[in-house]
């Protein structure tokens, strides 16, 4: 892939043009994280609303069909929007794992594949998740296995 950038200090509002061979789901992904640079993640917990902070969320998960996000410090926090509305305005370091549940890419310690041809992550706030097969490859691709 080749990247250039051009600087014009003349200009009176910010373009982007990508030029790509074909429409993919990560180019898809990308340019709407790209449209989406001004998006806070904004969790609610005991009637408050609170500021997160990508870099300290662990997963997001849904339950019951709510959406909540757990942070480092095991937190956990109600959000308002959809997982597939998340995913795209999340940065690249969160994976779908499943149906049900993103994690932070930053925040696996270690993984091992299981007979059942899942995927068992641990995460650095000492919680265990796993991967449906279903993602499975989108994982190995993330991870280059």
């Amino acid at each position: 892939m080749n990247i250039q950038i051009k600087i014009d200090k003349n200009i009176e509002e910010d373009n982007m043009i990508l030029t790509i061979k074909e429409m993919t789901p990560e180019y898809s992904r990308l340019i709407s994280q790209l449209q989406n640079t001004s998006f806070k993640l904004i969790g609610i917990k005991d009637n408050k609303k609170y500021y997160l902070e990508y870099e300290e969320i662990v997963k997001i998960h849904s339950v019951d069909k709510k959406i909540y996000a757990l942070k480092e410090t095991s937190e956990t926090f109600l959000l308002s929007e959809t997982l597939k509305e998340l995913y795209a305005k999340l940065p690249n370091n969160f994976l779908r794992i499943s149906n049900s549940e993103i994690v932070n890419a930053n925040k696996i310690t270690s993984f091992e594949f299981t007979f059942g041809g899942k995927l068992k992550i641990f995460l650095n706030s000492d919680d265990t998740t796993y991967s449906s097969r279903g993602y499975l490859q989108k994982i190995k691709e993330y991870f280059g296995i």
